[in-house]
C-alpha cells in the first residue's frame, strides 16, 4: 500500500526553492523595522530616529523594493505549495485532505509559539487560517478563475484599508489616539515602547500580546485575509499556468519581469515620495498606500519573472544553490531571523533596540543573509530537512521522519 510521505529532495522544483528563498531574505529586510525598534518605526519614520541621510535613504530603498513585495511572493509561492500538496499521491487516490489539514494546524500551532513567545510580527498563523480557510476548498479551479477570485480578493483588501483612513475623523478619540499611538507615534510614546523591548523576557511577552492577539483576529481580517490570500490564489494561478515552474519562453519572462518590476516600482516610489511630502500621516497616509498596495502585485509578478529567467538562464550561480537551500529550509530560516534578532535587540539579550536607524538595519540584514546563504547549503548537504521542517513532517505525518540523507 501507497503511504504519503514528503517530497524527497531530488524531486522538489528548484526554481520554487530559489523563489522561496528569494522571498524569505527579502522578508527580513521589513521585519527587521519592528525587530529593532518599537512597532511605530515600521510605518512612520519619524518614530524614534532622524528622518535624514543615509537612515531616509535605507528607509525609502526597503519601502520601494521590498515592503509587500517579498511577503506577496512568498504568499504566491505558499498558494504555488497548496496546489502541489494536493496533488501529492495517497493510498486511496483521493486527495490528502486530512494530512493538508493537519499540515495547517501544526504550523498553527508553530506560529502561535512563534507570535507570543518570540517575536510578535509572526506571519504563519495568517498563512496557516489562510490554509483552512480558503485554500483548499478552491484548489480545484482554472488558473483564469483563481486569478479573477484573486483581483477580487486584492480589491477587497483596498477597499478595507482605504475605508479605514476614511473612518479616521469619524472615530472616537480614544479609538483615534489608540490608533496614532500605533501608526504615528510620538517619540516619548516611542521612547516608552522601547522600555518596554529593554526589559525582561516576561515583561516582554507580558505587554506584546495584546497587540499580537488584535493582528491574529482584527487586522486579519481587515488586511491579511484580502492581502495574502489573494496573493495565494494568485500564486495558485500563475503555477496551474506553467509560469512559476518555468515552462514559458525566456521572452515571456523577460517582458513580463521588466514591465511589471517597471510599473509596479514605478508606483511604489510615487507612493513613497507623496507619503514623504505627507510626513506619513493619518488619514492621508491611508490612501496613498494604495499606490503601493497595487504596486507590489506587479512588482511581486515581476520579481518572480525575473528569477525564473536567471534560473533557466544559469545567471545566478553559486547563489542559485545557496538561495535554493535557504528556501528549502524557509521555515528554519524564518524562525532563525526571528531568534537571531530577538537576541540582538531585545533586553534579555544584548539590548541593542533603537540603536540603529534604518541604514543601520541594513547592515544587520545583509550579516544575517550572508550567514543563512552559507550555512543552509551546509545543513542540507548532511540533512534532508531544516530542523523545524523536520518537526513539521514528523508532526503532519504522525511519525518521525528520517533527518539523516
Amino acid at each position: 500500500m501507497l503511504q504519503p510521505e514528503p517530497v524527497a529532495a531530488a524531486r522538489r522544483l528548484e526554481t520554487l526553492d530559489v523563489l522561496r528563498g528569494f522571498a524569505l531574505l527579502g522578508i527580513l529586510a521589513m521585519n527587521i523595522r519592528v525587530m529593532a525598534a518599537p512597532m511605530g518605526a515600521y510605518m512612520y519614520p519619524y518614530a524614534l530616529f532622524d528622518y535624514t541621510g543615509a537612515s531616509r535613504a535605507a528607509y525609502i530603498f526597503t519601502s520601494v523594493f521590498f515592503d509587500l513585495k517579498m511577503m506577496g511572493l512568498f504568499s504566491m509561492l505558499f498558494g504555488a505549495g497548496a496546489v502541489l500538496y494536493a496533488a501529492k499521491p495517497t493510498a486511496t487516490g483521493r486527495p490528502p485532505t486530512g494530512l493538508w489539514f493537519r499540515r495547517m494546524f501544526w504550523l498553527l500551532v508553530i506560529g502561535l509559539v512563534h507570535a507570543y513567545l518570540i517575536w510578535g510580527g509572526d506571519i504563519l498563523v495568517a498563512y496557516a487560517l489562510c490554509g483552512v480557510i480558503l485554500l483548499w476548498w478552491v484548489r480545484r479551479l482554472s488558473a483564469r478563475s483563481l486569478a479573477m477570485l484573486s483581483v477580487l480578493m486584492l480589491a477587497v483588501g483596498a477597499f478595507l484599508a482605504f475605508g479605514h483612513g476614511q473612518s479616521w475623523e469619524t472615530m472616537s478619540d480614544a479609538d483615534r489616539a489608540r490608533e496614532a499611538e500605533m501608526m504615528m507615534p510620538t517619540r516619548e510614546q516611542s521612547e516608552a515602547q522601547l522600555e518596554t523591548m529593554l526589559g525582561s523576557y516576561a515583561e516582554f511577552v507580558a505587554s506584546h500580546a495584546p497587540l499580537v492577539l488584535m493582528f491574529q483576529t482584527v487586522y486579519f481580517a481587515l488586511f491579511f485575509f484580502w492581502r495574502a490570500g489573494g496573493m495565494m490564489l494568485l500564486g495558485m494561478s500563475l503555477y496551474k499556468s506553467g509560469f512559476l515552474e518555468g515552462r514559458k519562453s525566456d521572452r515571456t519572462y523577460a517582458l513580463v519581469a521588466v514591465a511589471c518590476l517597471a510599473v509596479g516600482l514605478g508606483l511604489a516610489w510615487y507612493g513613497s515620495m507623496e507619503l514623504e511630502r505627507a510626513r506619513f500621516v493619518m488619514p492621508e497616509r491611508a490612501a496613498l498606500d494604495l499606490w503601493n498596495y497595487a504596486g507590489a502585485v506587479l512588482a511581486s509578478i515581476g520579481y518572480a519573472a525575473a528569477i525564473v529567467l536567471m534560473v533557466r538562464r544559469g545567471a545566478l550561480g553559486p547563489l542559485r544553490r545557496a538561495l535554493g537551500a535557504v528556501g528549502r529550509m524557509a521555515l528554519t530560516n524564518y524562525l532563525m531571523q526571528s531568534v537571531i534578532t530577538s537576541a540582538l535587540f531585545l533586553g534579555w539579550g544584548l539590548g541593542f533596540a533603537g540603536r540603529l536607524d534604518y541604514a543601520g538595519q541594513l547592515l544587520a540584514v545583509a550579516a544575517i543573509w550572508a550567514f543563512q546563504l552559507v550555512i543552509s547549503p551546509i545543513w542540507l548537504s548532511r540533512f534532508r530537512f531544516g530542523p523545524a521542517e523536520w518537526l513539521w513532517r514528523s508532526l503532519t505525518y504522525g511519525h518521525r521522519q528520517p533527518m539523516l540523507r
